[in-house]
């Protein structure tokens, strides 16, 4: 699955589904210059996961370097300054381009990819949260077209007996957001607890709105790793710093 630029894209999953750590893995390995809208997780959150999955310790552990090694963290941390990160817990559409605009404005150029992690907590006043919603899918479209940049949004699924599992159905989709994105990816996890990515929709390639396209995933939510599905996953270094050290 590739995501393309001015494009918009989605990652959907009921609560606890992994949504975050899985986005968050791949702006590491895509390493592009990306503004992103954490609204789920808080800035001590995100940055003991980047310093868990880089030196593969537990987020336990880079919670305490946090406190007791911060010019140790900001060291390692400086390696993921292509992400730049805005946390406010309901920013409006309004608050999304001005960020896009001030990027442009302080880096000469606009990013190449803007991420919304949680869709549905960007600010609305009309009281509908679904026509908010239909709204930001709209504005992400506009959004990625002036700035050809890729935008990705991190949105939920329905949580209910009705929901496909271990992967949401693309009609489990909160709000029936799906006519915009052209690539959305469903994720889950199983009764054994191994993680799976479904392609629900993908104008490009095959997928399966029903979720009938499973993808195991490796998942060491201890270190908050998510990659490519290995027989015998990494172990993390317990509770000391890595081997080798900063």
């Amino acid at each position: 699955m590739n995501f393309r630029p001015a494009s918009v894209s989605m990652v959907a999953g009921i609560p606890g589904s992994h949504k975050t750590r899985i986005v968050q893995n791949a702006l590491i390995n895509m390493r592009t210059p990306t503004l992103a809208f954490s609204t789920d997780s808080d800035q001590d959150t995100i940055a003991s996961r980047l310093l868990a999955i880089s030196q593969r310790v537990s987020t336990e552990t880079t919670e305490t370097w946090l406190r007791t090694e911060p010019e140790k963290c900001k060291q390692i941390l400086s390696a993921y300054d292509f992400i730049r990160w805005e946390f406010k817990p309901d920013p409006s559409l309004d608050d999304i381009w001005l960020s896009a605009y001030a990027y442009h404005e302080t880096e000469g150029r606009w990013p190449q990819q803007i991420v919304v992690d949680i869709a549905s907590d960007v600010g609305h006043d009309t009281g509908d949260e679904w026509g908010s919603l239909r709204d930001l899918m709209r504005q992400s479209k506009v959004l990625a077209r002036e700035t050809e940049a890729h935008v990705l949004l991190v949105h939920h699924c329905a949580d209910s007996s009705g929901t496909k599992k271990p992967c949401p159905r693309r009609s489990d989709i909160h709000g029936k957001v799906a006519a915009i994105p052209e690539v959305i990816v469903t994720c889950g996890v199983d009764a054994s607890g191994g993680l799976y990515v479904a392609p629900v929709k993908n104008r490009h390639a095959k997928a399966s709105a029903d979720a009938e396209i499973r993808i195991p995933m490796t998942l060491d939510a201890a270190t908050s790793y998510v990659g490519d599905f290995e027989s015998q996953p990494h172990a993390y270094a317990g509770n000391g710093w890595s081997e080798g050290g900063w």
